[in-house]
């Protein structure tokens, strides 16, 4: 049975970390490119994991409609500004939600980093 998403951001949330996403992933791959075209060391490589870490977040966020740090705090923002989530079981779920962001980000942002540092 699928799971239900409960989101926890409205649209312009989701357009706001979207755009942050966008920018990182694409500052990465900027980076990325230039030190191999500078031949730089495979540790200065593993420094693409921050803005992979940060756009990962972003775009995964959109993905679920979960804010990681809204559902940490118990919170939600429609749009209309950050409120309590008063039912438990829905913060249950949102949390939940929020950690397979946490875990699907760390997870993405650090396979896309390894297969940089192997690059020759």
């Amino acid at each position: 049975m699928a799971e239900v998403c409960i989101p926890n951001i409205g649209p312009r949330e989701h357009a706001r970390r979207l755009r942050v996403g966008v920018v990182m992933l694409i500052v990465s791959v900027v980076v990325a490119l230039f030190l191999m075209a500078i031949g730089a060391s495979r540790i200065w490589r593993a420094t693409v994991f921050v803005p992979l870490l940060i756009g990962a977040f972003g775009v995964l966020q959109v993905r679920a409609h979960t804010c990681v740090a809204l559902a940490a705090r118990g919170l939600r923002n429609m749009d209309a500004g950050d409120e309590a989530i008063a039912d438990p079981v829905e913060l249950r779920a949102v949390k939940a939600q929020a950690r397979r962001v946490n875990l699907q980000a760390a997870a993405l942002a650090a396979g896309l980093t390894a297969a940089f540092i192997v690059i020759p």
